[in-house]
């Protein structure tokens, strides 16, 4: 009996399904081995309930078609099974794809899922919400915000993006809490990351690894331009920053409070209003498979 593979395309990517359709068509390898089902995923959650009835058709492997959402919406499931997830990268940054150096190629990404080589990962969680990248309460959750107001995607709806949210962004006080400690904070972006990478090869976390069972929380203290400056370089390039501009420091759980009742908080890219004044971001207890190259 043939194995059965799912693959979840997010419905606004019409000609990288075709091209997907192609290629498993293509190749003889497919046809042999599964039995092979491509579903669309029509708004926001579908692929939440595309993933669940996978599941129940005792699916070998999901497949995100997408973007970092879509991957989040599929790992959400999945992490409470033994089901792995494979990735064909197909959305703007690719944050969680470029960690792993998945291609961006849908035919190599492919050739990624047949060598089946398989990694258990970590994830988090922001309040009972699942994430596999990064989440962020500060700058970062204003651009996302901005970005996905934005009709087009791309690196320059990016940028733009970026601008538009430094215009409006008023840095706000926080106390955060970790492994006893407790400290006030004013930050310019506040982040927790998973994993190396925020999209676009942007990281401030290279050398992040997403198996260690750890959490890196992010401070970045200034919006002054050249700090901002020096922040774009770093990320970026890679560039070395001192501590009285950049902290991160390992967390299994931190715990964040606001003088704000109401504010915004991102996670994978995935926008959110929190009506509570404090947020908690920490290790989910299970690990997730994924499909990786070699």
């Amino acid at each position: 009996m043939k194995d059965k593979i799912h693959f979840i395309v997010n419905s606004r990517l019409v000609k990288a399904k075709t091209i997907l359709e192609r290629e498993l068509k293509n190749n003889s390898y497919w046809e042999n081995n599964h039995e092979v089902f491509v579903w669309e995923s029509l708004y926001k959650g579908h692929a939440l309930e595309l993933t669940q009835k996978a599941i129940r058709d005792d699916s070998k492997t999901v497949v995100s078609c997408g973007g970092d959402g879509t991957i989040n919406e599929i790992g959400r499931y999945l992490i409470e099974t033994d089901i792995p997830l494979g990735i064909v990268p197909l959305g703007s940054g690719n944050g969680f794809a470029r960690h792993f150096k998945i291609p961006l190629n849908i035919r190599a990404a492919l050739q990624v899922i047949q060598a089946k080589t398989r990694v258990s990962i970590d994830a988090g969680l922001i309040n009972q919400h699942f994430f596999l990248s990064n989440v962020g309460v500060g700058f970062e959750a204003h651009f996302i915000n901005s970005y996905q107001k934005k009709s087009t995607r791309g690196f320059i709806s990016y940028c733009k993006a970026i601008v538009v949210a430094l215009r409006a962004f008023i840095v706000n006080k926080h106390r955060i809490y970790y492994a006893d400690k407790a400290r006030e904070i004013t930050p310019f972006s506040l982040m927790v990351s998973n994993t190396n990478q925020f999209g676009y090869n942007f990281s401030l976390t290279p050398e992040s690894s997403i198996s260690d069972g750890k959490l890196e929380l992010i401070i970045f203290k200034s919006k002054s331009v050249l700090a901002l400056f020096k922040l774009f370089f770093a990320s970026r390039f890679g560039v070395k920053l001192s501590q009285d501009l950049l902290e991160i420091i390992p967390v299994s759980k931190v715990r964040i409070a606001l003088e704000s009742s109401e504010f915004l908080f991102q996670f994978d890219g995935e926008i959110n209003q929190c009506s509570s004044k404090e947020i908690v971001v920490q290790l989910h207890p299970r690990k997730l498979k994924v499909w990786v190259p070699s």
